[in-house]
C-alpha cells in the first residue's frame, strides 16, 4: 500500500518505521528542514520537506497514487486540511490526529462534515482510556485493552494467600464461576513461556491473563484484590488530558481531586468538572500534596505537559503514601529509567497514538503488535480471511505445530466474544487476539491469510 504521512514527530516517525517494516511504500512530509534531513538519513523512505497543507508537497510525496494519508502533526488545522486535499486527489483512507474537543461530539465523532477526514484520533481520549484501564486493575504490572477495552490483558505477580496459588490452570477455570479466563504467559525464575492447563501457579509467578471486561470483578476476586480498588485519586497537571481524566474517573472513583498550578486554568477546570475537588498548587511541593490528602490516595497521576514535573510529583506522592503512581512522559527514551526509579506506569502519548493508528490501519488484517515488557512475547489482533487455512478445521488440529509457541486468547465474532477451547473453529471475519513469540508472527499471518506453515 502506498501511504503518505504528514508530520515527522514521534508519532509520524514510529508509524513510518512500522509501516516500512511491513512492506508498505511510505512517503513522509515534514515542515522542519532539519528534522526532514535527519529522518531521510535514518530511514530508506521518501522524505519531502514542506507542509502537509501544501498541494505541491503532497504531490512530491506521491499523493496522486496514495491509498492512505496519515496526518499526525501537532496542528489540527494542518491535519484536517491535508486530509481535505487528499480527498480531492481521490485518496480513500484519510486519518487525522485531532485534539480540539470542539470538533468532536460526546461520542468522539467529528461534528464537521465535508472536511475530508474518514477517521480521526484524539490523543486525550486514547490516553484517558489507557489510564482508566490501568486504574481499574490493582497491582497490575501491565494492562492492555482490545476492541475499545472489551478484552483486557493483565499481568500480575502471584502472592501467597491468593486463591489461585497452588491450583493448576484447569482448576482455576472452575474457580472462575463460569467466567472465561485464559492465562497466556507465565514467567517463572526469569524464564517466560506459554502455559498449559497442567501448570500449577506458584507464589512469585508473573502471569499474564486475558479476560473480558465483564469478567474483571471475578478476576480481582480470584487474586484477592477486591479491596484494593481505587477509592481516592489525585490528578495533577495543567492539561486537557488531566481534565478529561478527572471527568472519566469521577464516574467510578469515590473522590477525585484535581491539582492545578495555574490558577486561571484551575478555575476553568472547576467550571467543567462537577463532582471533582479542584485545588490550586504546585504538585512538586510536599506541603501542597499533604493539603490534598495524598497520604490516603489509592492513585496519583501526573498528567501535565511537563514530563519532569509529572515524574517528580508522582515520586513525591509515592513517598507520602500514594499506593499507585502514574506519570505521562513526552520523552519515550527515558520511560525505562522512570520505571526503574519507582514510577509504576509511564504513559507515552505519542507512542500510544502511533499504536492506535496502526490498529486502525490494520483492522481487518493484522493490528499493532504489543510487546509485553521484559518478556519475549507479543500480543496481536488478526482477522481470519475468507478461505484461510485457520478456518478449515478446529483449533486443536490447526494449532498443533504452534503449541508452546502461540496461544489464541479471544475471538470476536460480530458482537460476540468467545474465549476459545480446543474444539472451537474460527470462521472467516473473526478477529482473534493471539499471544506469541515474535519469531512466530509470520507463521500466524500465513494461517490467517490462507498460507501454509
Amino acid at each position: 500500500m502506498q501511504i503518505v504521512i504528514v508530520g515527522a514527530g514521534t508519532v509520524g516517525y514510529e508509524l513510518a518505521i512500522q509501516l516500512q517494516k511491513q512492506g508498505h511504500d511510505v512517503a513522509l512530509i515534514e515542515e522542519r528542514a532539519e528534522r526532514a534531513l535527519e529522518i531521510s538519513e535514518k530511514l530508506d523512505i521518501l522524505v519531502v520537506p514542506g507542509s502537509g497543507s501544501s498541494p505541491s508537497a503532497l504531490e512530491q510525496a506521491g499523493i496522486r497514487d496514495a491509498e492512505m494519508i496519515l496526518a499526525v502533526t501537532s496542528e489540527d488545522e494542518v491535519n484536517i486540511l491535508a486530509c481535505g486535499l487528499a480527498a480531492r486527489y481521490g485518496v480513500g483512507q484519510r486519518i487525522a490526529r485531532v485534539r480540539n474537543p470542539e470538533l468532536t461530539d460526546a461520542e468522539g465523532k467529528m461534528v464537521l462534515d465535508g472536511f475530508g477526514v474518514t477517521r480521526f484520533i484524539n490523543p486525550e481520549r486514547v490516553i484517558v482510556q489507557v489510564i482508566d484501564q490501568i486504574a481499574r486493575m490493582p497491582d497490575a504490572i501491565e494492562v492492555f485493552g482490545y476492541h475499545e477495552g472489551e478484552i483486557l490483558i493483565s499481568r500480575h505477580i502471584m502472592k501467597e494467600g491468593m486463591p489461585v496459588v497452588g491450583h493448576d490452570l484447569v482448576e482455576i477455570l472452575k474457580l472462575a464461576g463460569g467466567k472465561d479466563f485464559l492465562a497466556v504467559a507465565l514467567k517463572r525464575n526469569g524464564e517466560t513461556r506459554i502455559p498449559s492447563g497442567a501448570d500449577v501457579l506458584q507464589a512469585g509467578d508473573d502471569v499474564t491473563t486475558l479476560f473480558s471486561k465483564n469478567g474483571l470483578p471475578a478476576y480481582l476476586r480470584m487474586l484477592d484484590l477486591e479491596d484494593k480498588v481505587v477509592h481516592r485519586a489525585i490528578v495533577s497537571g495543567r492539561s486537557l488530558t488531566a481534565i478529561h481524566l478527572c471527568d472519566k474517573l469521577k464516574n467510578w472513583v469515590e473522590k477525585v481531586t484535581y491539582l492545578d498550578q495555574d490558577y486561571e486554568h484551575g478555575l476553568h477546570a472547576a467550571e467543567r468538572l462537577e463532582g471533582v475537588e479542584v485545588l490550586f498548587g504546585d504538585p512538586t511541593e510536599r506541603d501542597i500534596l499533604r493539603e490534598a490528602g495524598v497520604e490516603n490516595v489509592d492513585l496519583f497521576v501526573g498528567a501535565g505537559e511537563d514530563t519532569s514535573k509529572n515524574v517528580m510529583s508522582a515520586l513525591l506522592a509515592r513517598s507520602e503514601g500514594a499506593k499507585k503512581i502514574i506519570a505521562i512522559s513526552m520523552e519515550p527514551r527515558s520511560n525505562h529509567l522512570f520505571r526503574e526509579i519507582g514510577v509504576d506506569h509511564v504513559i507515552s502519548p505519542r507512542r500510544l497514538m502511533a499504536q492506535e493508528i496502526m490498529d486502525l490501519i490494520h483492522r481487518g488484517r493484522i493490528s499493532v503488535e504489543l510487546q509485553l515488557r521484559d518478556m519475549d512475547l507479543e500480543s496481536l489482533e488478526i482477522q481470519a480471511e475468507q478461505g484461510a487455512k485457520i478456518t478449515t478445521v478446529s483449533l486443536a488440529e490447526i494449532w498443533q505445530p504452534l503449541r508452546g509457541k502461540a496461544i489464541a486468547g479471544a475471538i470476536f465474532r460480530g458482537e460476540e466474544l468467545i474465549v476459545p477451547r480446543g474444539d472451537t473453529r474460527i470462521e472467516a471475519g473473526d478477529d482473534v487476539v493471539v499471544v506469541t513469540y515474535p519469531q512466530t508472527v509470520s507463521k500466524i499471518q500465513k494461517l490467517f491469510r490462507g498460507g501454509r506453515l
